[in-house]
């Protein structure tokens, strides 16, 4: 439900961090991260403006469906609080009056890509393919890997901008099994693939979405009359953007003012990239640092659940300490089913039941592929339920009562009061296609965070549902059974 809220506490003091250079709000899910930095986009454009100089503020998303709630939402940011009062006087009307820009969108047309010019993941899987089926090596096993592995490798490396073989055999790189480690001989192969699957790409005229950010900064670089069309630049969900992404997000605004606010939570970085703040020359530790601990959204019942799950997490050295909120609620609900209707079928009768209690509005049913978010809209659309297709060309009423359906992938910084999350299963989350070896531990941890975010998007209802009683997802084991209503059919 979109309304205005007021900023109180930490949330308030990021409106008065400095204007100039970078600041970082960090904190948990449910904590007002997304919402505070509209706020504080608000706040810039009520104090900064002067005579002489526009304020130009823009707010860079990595999700296009975030970008989009965001938009919704814009009309209910109000400005006017005042830093050593609790009163508000607004010195312009509600709303905001800034564009959201997701970053492959912004690139796109800023570095004049060219219509279908860009290929699509299934074709950079048929060219590498056919790349390392010509290769041979008698000192690496690495080319009996599969084309998504390389796949990876090759996004890893364009997003880490590096400029020649040396660098890359010198980074380190996380593991992603417990065996077979990628060795220096193995990144000499890995190069090779790498330089071919360029040349191809070169030949055919083509690019690939990694290409968006390098191809933008190097247009930034080589325009020596370039001049940062932005004031201030605010970033959402920064923990999913790459090196190349956030250096080239980072060149787009003035240098007088260098105002940066990044707004991240590692906790729920779903998207194999990552940095750090040394690597794209950013500093904003100490005093330019807020955390938000307090998470306002989830019951501490889901809370308690969520962080039952992200608690089996060994890389947790960035994340941000959790308090509860204290909103009680109902335990979330798991229910294992022996087939899709069944579960199909119970989730009828829940939204059901809410609707009958008066407590319908406000509900999302997640799946983790494209192809399942398809069968649930179908089920419930032939059912009587109206519904709503979340994905990033399509407006959306999220003040309505339609049972709103999307990917779990594509839920990211959105909240619901009631959130459904179907087939929970081994075979569909962790996603099968994302793993390079049986024990890829970093697939298994990123696909862990997904689905932590996704519980975290319920304010007062959840529940998991998994279609197969024989082999449910490893991570309804993780999660703390005691926290746990089960209703499943017998």
């Amino acid at each position: 439900m979109l309304k205005k809220i007021t900023l109180v506490g930490e949330q308030k003091n990021v409106l008065f961090l400095p204007a100039t250079n970078p600041i970082q709000i960090k904190g948990v899910a449910g904590s007002g991260k997304t919402t505070v930095a509209l706020y504080r986009a608000k706040h810039l454009l009520e104090t900064q403006a002067n005579l002489f100089k526009e304020t130009k503020i823009v707010i860079f998303t990595y999700n296009k469906t975030l970008a989009a709630y965001i938009k919704a939402i814009k009309p209910y940011i109000n400005g006017g609080y005042q830093k050593d009062s609790n009163e508000i006087k607004p010195k312009t009307a509600d709303g905001l009056n800034v564009d959201i820009i997701n970053f492959h969108s912004w690139a796109y047309h800023f570095a004049g890509i060219k219509y279908n010019q860009t290929i699509m993941h299934w074709t950079q899987i048929k060219f590498i393919d056919d790349i390392i089926s010509k290769m041979t090596s008698d000192k690496s096993n690495i080319l009996s890997k599969k084309a998504e592995f390389f796949q990876e490798e090759i996004s890893w490396v364009k997003g880490k901008l590096f400029k020649n073989k040396q660098e890359y055999l010198e980074a380190a790189r996380k593991g992603r099994g417990t065996s077979d480690r990628v060795t220096k001989t193995d990144k000499e192969v890995i190069w090779e693939v790498y330089e071919k699957y360029n040349q191809v790409l070169k030949n055919k005229g083509q690019i690939d979405f990694d290409d968006y950010a390098i191809l933008a900064l190097n247009k930034i670089k080589n325009d020596p009359n370039f001049i940062p069309p932005f004031s201030h630049i605010i970033i959402d969900e920064a923990q999913d953007l790459n090196k190349a992404q956030i250096l080239t997000i980072s060149s787009l605004v003035d240098k007088e003012t260098n105002s940066l606010s990044i707004i991240a939570d590692a906790a729920q970085r779903i998207y194999k990239s990552g940095f750090n703040w040394k690597e794209v020359g950013l500093e904003v530790r100490g005093r330019r640092t807020i955390a938000f601990k307090k998470n306002y959204r989830n019951t501490i019942q889901i809370a308690e659940a969520a962080m039952s799950l992200l608690n089996h997490e060994e890389d947790n050295e960035d994340f941000t300490e959790l308090e509860y909120s204290v909103r009680e609620g109902e335990k979330p609900k798991v229910g294992y089913f022996s087939n899709f209707n069944e579960q199909l079928n119970c989730l009828k009768e829940r939204i059901s039941l809410l609707r009958n209690n008066d407590k319908s509005k406000s509900t999302v049913v997640l799946h983790r592929s494209t192809n399942g978010v398809k069968q649930i809209k179908h089920f419930l659309d032939t059912n009587g339920f109206s519904t709503e297709l979340v994905k990033s060309n399509t407006p959306i009423n999220y003040d309505s009562e339609s049972i709103k359906v999307c990917t779990m992938s594509s839920i990211k910084g959105l909240e619901f009061n009631n959130v459904f999350i179907l087939d929970i299963n081994d075979d569909v989350i962790p996603f099968p296609k994302g793993f390079i070896e049986a024990d890829d531990e970093y697939h298994i941890s990123t696909e862990r965070r997904l689905l932590y975010t996704c519980m975290t998007r319920a304010r007062n209802n959840l529940f998991l549902f998994s279609s197969d009683r024989v082999n449910p997802s490893r991570y309804l084991v993780e999660i703390d059974s005691s926290l746990l209503n089960n209703i499943s059919q017998n």
